[in-house]
């Protein structure tokens, strides 16, 4: 047994506490001269006995109850040495549940054992084998977590995905040997279509171990397309297979709203802002409807994608996505981001050589964000992979951490057995006092 807060045992001189009081209350008998004992009933010596008995009883238990509050501030612990496990094999969710890959796993022996590779390492179960869940596992952490497996060796079989590595890389106790099923096929897979009132644009993701990128082509609805029965997916089949079908999701796009406030004597950078949104709307196959106005009119109260405000004056208060005249000559970029999110900063008059150097068009392509949904999409997507010295862990040899030991913590068992002392140590001074 050991103790997570051992000072606190020096409480147990309070057991003289309980000790001191009952050799104080204790009275000597006294003496009483009487002239007959005629009219005295005879005492029971059994009932005399038990109330000598309930007060050793009241001491001891007074004195269980202060060793147990001191044992559970001490917070005691139970430990026992256990047997590891030879080899333990954890895999993938996606990898466990192929059947030809497990068959290699029948004949599995008594002192090893299979995991699966997410959060909490749970022992083999194919109704755990989550892969949806796996898409946003960290392999390091899930490493970190490998340090309390009470195991020899460890083998890992896995992916080796990419997107699996985040964070620093962490110290382990175990010298895990990854080995990454590298997969040579290409994957295409529709991500999602937007629907405009002239056509719709699929994109779709081609993804394999050192690749990832995305096409997108306008189509017709027809045999290969289908609108769902509510209109908000589109049913894409394959070209092989009508039964080979894919649910995409279908957002309706509305023509992008911009306002743009300018002063007379920024007019020429408006110019270069406007025809870099014409640029952006063919680009982007989206109207871009951009309302400018002198910055000395009223600005409407109307929500827009974007407002623009080329002025020296104050820009007004807006909880709209913002972009600033603001001249900066230490600034490097054309562009920078403002205090949050939503503001931003254009840092020098336009002109054509910095509409190109500094990027204007894509700078204004970022701030509009109108492929947030795609790129979360292929985020999901992508299945590149990386090497298996990439997942390497940094490996701690510390001898001690091969003795594995199982440890009990003993205080809600305390709690329970304190609990029913006080409770027979009320019914003991109750029964006392009558």
């Amino acid at each position: 047994m050991s103790f997570a807060q051992p000072s606190y045992l020096w409480a147990l001189l309070g057991l003289l506490v309980p000790i001191a009081i009952h050799l104080w209350s204790k009275k000597q008998a006294k003496t009483i001269k009487i002239g007959s004992v005629q009219l005295l009933s005879e005492s029971k010596s059994r009932q005399s006995s038990s109330i000598q008995l309930n007060e050793w009883w009241l001491l001891l238990l007074r004195m269980a109850i202060i060793s147990l509050i001191t044992l559970v501030m001490a917070k005691p612990h139970w430990k026992s040495k256990v047997n590891n496990s030879k080899l333990t094999y954890i895999i993938e969710p996606e990898l466990a549940k192929n059947e030809n890959f497990m068959a290699r796993f029948i004949d599995l022996q008594a002192d090893q054992e299979i995991r699966l590779l997410q959060s909490g390492l749970p022992e083999n179960d194919i109704k755990y084998a989550n892969s949806e869940d796996f898409k946003s596992a960290d392999y390091w952490s899930l490493a970190s977590e490998m340090n309390a497996l009470q195991t020899d060796s460890i083998i890992v079989f896995t992916h080796g995905y990419a997107k699996g590595l985040k964070g620093a890389r962490p110290e382990t106790n175990h010298d895990i040997n990854w080995i990454v099923l590298d997969s040579a096929q290409t994957v295409e897979k529709p991500l999602l279509a937007y629907q405009t009132e002239e056509s719709v644009t699929i994109f779709t993701a081609s993804n394999s171990s050192v690749i990832s990128k995305i096409a997108k082509k306008n189509i017709e609805i027809g045999d290969a397309y289908q609108l769902t029965s509510n209109g908000d997916s589109l049913q894409v089949s394959s070209s092989s297979s009508s039964l080979n079908s894919v649910k995409v999701p279908l957002i309706q796009q509305s023509a992008l709203e911009v306002s743009l406030a300018y002063a007379d004597s920024l007019s020429t950078d408006k110019t270069y802002i406007e025809a870099a949104l014409e640029a952006l709307s063919i680009y982007l196959n989206r109207e871009i409807k951009v309302e400018s106005f002198l910055d000395s009119e009223l600005l409407e109260n109307k929500e827009a994608d974007l407002m623009i405000w080329l002025s020296t004056k104050p820009a007004p208060v807006t909880a709209r996505k913002t972009l600033i005249f603001k001249n900066d000559s230490i600034s490097n970029s054309l562009i920078t981001n403002g205090e949050n999110e939503s503001t931003f900063y254009i840092t020098e008059r336009i002109t054509t050589e910095n509409a190109v150097s500094g990027r204007l068009t894509e700078n204004l392509l970022s701030i509009l964000d109108v492929d947030e949904e795609l790129r979360e999409l292929q985020a999901n997507a992508d299945i590149r992979t990386v090497a298996e010295a990439d997942l390497k862990t940094n490996f701690i040899d510390n001898k001690e951490s091969k003795t594995h030991q199982a440890s009990w913590n003993l205080n809600p068992y305390l709690w329970i057995v304190l609990l029913v002392l006080l409770i027979v140590e009320r019914f003991v001074a109750y029964k006392r006092k009558q």
